[in-house]
């Protein structure tokens, strides 16, 4: 059978889909991501097709940045948007045109709106796995952004809210690309109308975390966590631990990990800031992943590691604790790593997942916004209490457990009926 996998975003949007490994279950498949992730993609042995787009280089522009140091989310919201939909009408075309190809779609829920018109054209059948917080209606919880309190009446209407404001904002679009490819246009809400069709709709994400509400319809579950296995991570170059890490890492105490994923930092002084006083006032030994921000004028320090990348599942676990942006992958192998972890939210769904984590006692949590070294220091000597090194301990061995992706190939097959 021959699968197509379609996502679109950063690194955490994309890593996941190679740990389905559905080569082991004789089928050939492709991963269509954005074109600046091929040879990340191809070193594990995976075809690859290029999507429009690169959101680092949105992140990472001009305007992208100067967006990300005003600290307003909306303003940042708003430019993602913009950005976005200027790549769309190429974006669409590639994703036609992959989907053409291929028998069975998989798609990540920024490209699934578009993938259900081309699935619906192409009568294919599909299905959705998401990494972010829950969107199908539920009682139990409301919608990661309006999670201002929690009451079964609002959390409904929370859903039902941002399901009617992207209707209203994106109808024309929608319908637009729908009427490009001979389809109806749709007069109701294309999300109703995915929900009531029970589209397989896979939450990679752990129970441990967020259990599985109870009045989703049957074919809404969350699984656990995508995990890429060892064996493959063993022969991507991107995976090859360095002899400086190594040598680091042998010549005293477990450092702290500070590292914001694929996020640009928001404001490099608040950050050189921070580090500077950490290593300028206490024993504490750091590994900052600056992945591709630049970062100049940080001290040079013995007890001050600086890094473009590294493989976190083997890093984390040597680590004391984890300051992070609050990425879902992120949150994800520092929960399996079972180490402490401080949440510094930018924006999406990372204040979310920090209130998560607090409320949970796993870690802590404050905006990027509020950071500053004093608040930092005291984060720090906090986030190290038993309690949440007991919890951290606990929830990271049910993670481990939890074989996320069997579950989720299980269901691929059980629903597509491919075997």
């Amino acid at each position: 059978m021959n699968y197509g996998i379609f996502t679109w975003g950063s690194r955490g949007d994309v890593q996941p889909f190679i740990s389905l490994e559905l080569m082991e279950y004789k089928h050939r498949v492709t991963l269509f991501a954005p074109e600046n992730f091929k040879k990340f993609i191809e070193e594990y042995g995976i075809a690859f097709s290029p999507l429009h787009g690169n959101v680092d280089e949105i992140l990472h522009s001009a305007e992208g940045l100067s967006v990300l140091k005003s600290r307003n989310p909306i303003s940042l919201l708003r430019h993602m948007q913009k950005q976005g939909k200027k790549v769309q009408p190429l974006l669409n075309r590639d994703l036609l045109v992959g989907c053409e190809k291929v028998e069975v779609i998989i798609t990540s829920v920024l490209c699934h709106v578009w993938i259900s018109c081309i699935a619906e054209k192409l009568q294919k059948k599909w299905a959705l796995i998401t990494f972010s917080p829950p969107t199908t209606p539920t009682k139990e919880f409301p919608f990661a952004g309006l999670a201002f309190f929690n009451n079964p009446m609002f959390n409904r209407f929370s859903h039902k809210l941002v399901r009617y404001l992207y209707w209203t904002f994106n109808k024309k679009d929608i319908n637009n690309f729908r009427k490009s490819i001979s389809l109806p246009i749709l007069k109701s809400n294309i999300l109703h109308r995915l929900t009531d069709e029970s589209i397989l709709h896979i939450y990679a994400i752990s129970p441990s975390l967020i259990p599985r509400p109870k009045d989703w319809n049957s074919n809404s579950t969350i699984t656990g966590y995508l995990f890429l296995p060892r064996k493959l991570r063993e022969h991507n170059q991107m995976d090859q631990i360095s002899d400086d890490i190594v040598a680091f890492l042998k010549k005293g105490a477990q450092p702290i990990y500070i590292g914001m994923g694929s996020m640009p930092v928001p404001n490099i002084d608040v950050l050189k800031k921070v580090i500077t006083d950490i290593l300028e006032t206490t024993n504490y030994r750091i590994i900052l992943c600056k992945g591709n921000t630049e970062i100049l004028s940080l001290p040079i320090h013995h007890n001050l590691l600086i890094i473009n990348y590294v493989n976190h599942d083997w890093l984390l676990p040597q680590c004391k604790l984890a300051i992070i942006h609050g990425g879902a992958g992120t949150i994800a192998t520092t929960l399996k790593a079972k180490i402490p972890m401080i949440i510094t939210s930018v924006f999406g769904d990372q204040p979310w997942w920090g209130k998560i984590i607090e409320s949970k006692t796993l870690g802590l949590h404050i905006p990027f916004k509020k950071l500053n070294s004093k608040k930092i220091l005291e984060l720090i000597n906090r986030v190290q209490s038993d309690k949440i090194k007991i919890n951290i301990t606990d929830i990271g061995e049910k993670i481990m457990n939890e074989n996320g992706t069997k579950k989720a190939l299980h269901l691929i097959n059980q629903y597509l009926k491919i075997y």
